[in-house]
């Protein structure tokens, strides 16, 4: 069967016979591997298809088993991301971590426009490219179901109004990985007592930054940059909620992780 589709390269390797798996992220069939024997030397528009930073789009053949690239043509090459060591780092991490929480053949068109925003949003970064990805991070969380609780305590339910009056607004500033989210101070007293806790207490309000991530759009972040000690908590955080719900921890390279 002949299928079209577009996608974003995520990344190859080589195999036997002089050929190539491409894995493609794609709005309409999810995350697919695909054979080929494309040359992907040189500047024609099916070589540059075959590269990470790239959106292409594709004709693929699905046999009973696998999928083989029969042509393929590079709509969007973002090679200006390559031109910036810290787009670059950054990005090469949001590529590690849309392959980690996706899997082959399972749809998620939120998550993929979400990326072709991130990816040009990447390609303009003037400043920090390090908060866009934690937005991108944030904001991906709600589409793959395990977006943190910043409503209410996460284990009582309590409200933040309740909190608030009872511990004071800086309250909010305890957030517990472990049971995922904002946690109030008898709550994660509690946690700490059973024991394997991994509670922050970030000195700014870790809920504004979080509801900041997911009410802005992408493009936001391409001339604005959050404090370095916010994003290296933030970091942190992330580095430990991702890898503890998703596996998908590609921030902790980046910053020595201190409890």
């Amino acid at each position: 069967m002949i299928i079209n589709t577009e996608g974003i390269v995520l990344r190859q390797r080589k195999i036997a016979g002089n050929k190539r798996i491409i894995v493609i992220f794609t709005r309409q069939y999810g995350k697919i591997s695909a054979g080929t024997s494309i040359n992907e030397k040189g500047r024609s528009r099916s070589a540059l298809a075959l590269r990470p930073f790239t959106f292409a789009e594709y004709e693929l053949f699905k046999g009973r088993d696998a999928y083989s690239i029969n042509t393929a043509s590079a709509r969007r090459s973002y090679y200006s991301i390559g031109e910036d060591l810290d787009r670059f780092m950054n990005a090469s991490s949001f590529i590690d971590y849309l392959d980690k929480v996706t899997a082959e053949g399972e749809p998620l068109p939120a998550l993929y426009d979400l990326s072709l925003e991130f990816l040009e949003s990447a390609s303009r970064a003037e400043k920090g490219a390090d908060t866009l990805l934690l937005a991108f991070i944030v904001r991906s969380l709600s589409i793959l179901g395990v977006s943190p609780e910043l409503r209410c305590c996460v284990s009582c339910g309590k409200s933040l109004d309740e909190i608030a009056e009872q511990e004071g607004t800086d309250s909010f500033r305890r957030f517990s990985v472990t049971s995922g989210g904002i946690i109030c101070a008898e709550c994660a007293q509690k946690e700490k007592t059973e024991g394997n806790a991994l509670i922050y207490r970030p000195s700014f309000d870790i809920i504004d930054v979080f509801r900041y991530f997911q009410s802005k759009p992408l493009r936001t972040f391409e001339k604005v940059t959050l404090r370095d000690d916010v994003v290296y908590m933030v970091k942190k955080v992330l580095a430990e909620y991702t890898g503890r719900y998703l596996d998908a921890d590609v921030l902790s390279g980046s910053t020595e992780l201190e409890v």
